[in-house]
């Protein structure tokens, strides 16, 4: 994937933040993982680990937000799509998380902007997964659905729409959620691979 790095600044009420994409695995080296950024490994010691072994790896654009001092209070990731998902041509999947000692503050969305600004995400099905049993809604007062409803309007706002699909991850709970960007200049054939892959399954759908 090119890697393509601008830097960014982007002004909180919690601080200045510094957004870049394309970042190498010496920047993140030089960083660490704020308390708050555990939602997918539980410790923000995992998500450090998780987060240099993808810089490393040249089929993903790594987005970050951090602190001055240095201190990662956001990530998206873009890479191409596996499991379900492979084989199928250019598709590729993106996730974001925000610390949860950084929420409500335009950080998930400007760093959605950064990630997906490239031309050629226009020639791509990019997909993102939400899995329930990811999301931390500690503090945030919201069920699992209607945090669901907030993933879609987030991503609404970059072009994706929700999809019924089954997937057997996604089926694993009534409050996941499934959503795709189709870029403008993806080929027909990646088109109907992806569609049709939808609902494919081999068994009943629960």
């Amino acid at each position: 994937m090119l890697q393509v790095s601008r830097v960014k600044t982007l002004v909180t009420p919690a601080g200045t933040l510094f957004l870049r994409n394309g970042c190498t695995p010496d920047l993140v080296e030089h960083l660490q993982a704020d308390p708050g950024l555990n939602a997918f490994t539980r410790r923000a010691e995992g998500e450090y680990e998780l987060l240099r072994m993808l810089a490393r790896r040249s089929d993903t654009n790594l987005t970050l937000a951090y602190t001055p001092g240095g201190e990662i209070v956001g990530e998206v990731t873009l890479a191409p799509a596996d499991s379900w998902w492979q084989g199928l041509g250019q598709i590729n999947e993106i996730a974001v998380q925000v610390s949860s000692r950084w929420r409500r503050l335009g950080i998930a969305s400007n760093l959605l902007a950064l990630a997906l600004e490239q031309d050629y995400v226009e020639d791509w099905i990019i997909i993102a997964l939400g899995f329930s049993w990811h999301w931390d809604l500690e503090g945030l007062g919201l069920t699992s659905y209607r945090y669901r409803q907030l993933i879609g309007r987030l991503f609404a706002h970059f072009g994706f729409a929700e999809y019924l699909t089954s997937e057997p991850n996604i089926r694993e709970d009534p409050a996941n959620v499934f959503l795709a960007r189709i870029g403008r200049q993806v080929k027909p054939e990646t088109m109907d691979s992806f569609f049709s892959h939808l609902l494919f399954t081999e068994i009943p759908l629960r």
